[in-house]
Formats: structure tokens, C-alpha cells, sequence
């Protein structure tokens, strides 16, 4: 191997390593905070850190109006959290995650002919998200997003480590319920 192909390699460890620890110190976070909205809060701001990138958030599926509301979220201007609303169908990044069950990822959201992108995308300048579902006990809760300003290319290891993150945010989601 090349210093250039070592440099990349010991750049990619470095990456899984931040994200094993954040994942761990997360999950420690998560257990012992009585709070949902500070949990994911929390998840958010992780994740968009641990990525290196400025925005996260997270969704709830609200079933009486078939969406799915933004309920944390990290880097958004003003009125995004608790304001913003998606389909909770195949239409939008959130609702395809959500209805399917499997990650969407987008590394060029101008290449994307079949989505109906929100406008707060373009008032942030975002370009490249990746989507995963939060399931929960009874069902899906929810979705995981991130979103970069630049072009991003999402590995399998990015995907993974969000996946994860939903996993502990839906088990926090059923710890606190059970114990509201």
C-alpha cells in the first residue's frame, strides 16, 4: 500500500472509531435521560457532529395527519423543529424511509427527478441526505436524517452508524413512553 492508499485507510479507522465512540457514549446518554426531547436533540447534534456535517434531525410520525413532523433537530433555522411537515409516503426522502423501511440516500439532491424536496432544503443549501428509519415496539416511529451543504458521498459505514443511532432512539422513545 502507498502512503496516499495508508493516509485514506487510517483516515476511514479514525471514522469508525468516532463513530463507535459516539454511538457508545450515546447510547449511555440516552438510558439515563429521562427527557425525549433532549434525547433527541441530542441524537441529532451527534450525528451531524460525529459525520462532520452541519444538519440533522429527526421526524415523527404523527398517524392522524399521515405525516411526519421534524421534532429535533440540529443547525436548522429558526421555525424548522416543530414546524416543518413531510408526506409520510414515497414522495419525500423522510416518507420513502419511513413507508419502506430501508435508507434513502441522496449524494445530489439536483440529480433527483422523483422526490418532492422541501423548500427549507434550498434555504439551507443542502445537497446531499441520507434518511433511515427509527422503528419503534408497535411500528415505525419515525426517521433520521442528515444533510450536508456539500456533496456527499454516504458510505456503507455512514448508514450503518445511523442505523444504529435510530436503533437506540427508538428504544429510548419506548423506554420513556413506558415510564410517562
Amino acid at each position: 500500500m502507498d502512503k496516499s492508499g495508508a493516509m485514506k485507510y487510517l483516515a476511514v479507522l479514525d471514522g469508525l472509531r468516532r463513530q463507535q465512540e459516539a454511538l457508545a457514549n450515546f447510547g449511555t446518554f440516552a438510558f439515563h435521560e429521562p427527557e425525549l426531547g433532549k434525547i433527541l436533540t441530542e441524537a441529532a447534534r451527534v450525528c451531524a457532529e460525529c459525520l462532520l456535517i452541519p444538519f440533522a434531525k429527526i421526524c415523527r410520525y404523527r398517524p392522524e395527519q399521515n405525516d411526519l413532523l421534524v421534532v429535533a433537530g440540529c443547525g436548522w433555522k429558526a421555525g424548522v423543529v416543530g414546524n416543518v411537515i413531510s408526506r409520510a409516503d414515497e414522495t419525500s426522502t423522510q416518507g420513502r424511509a419511513f413507508v419502506t423501511g430501508k435508507p434513502v440516500i441522496l449524494e445530489d439532491i439536483s440529480q433527483n427527478g422523483s422526490l418532492i424536496l422541501p423548500t427549507f432544503y434550498a434555504d439551507h443549501g443542502i445537497v446531499s441526505t441520507a434518511d433511515v428509519l427509527i422503528k419503534g415496539k408497535a411500528g415505525p416511529w419515525g426517521v433520521l436524517e442528515v444533510d450536508s451543504q456539500e456533496h456527499r458521498e454516504f458510505n456503507e459505514h455512514d448508514v450503518v452508524f445511523l442505523t444504529g443511532f435510530a436503533n437506540v432512539v427508538a428504544e429510548a422513545v419506548a423506554t420513556t413512553e413506558r415510564t410517562a
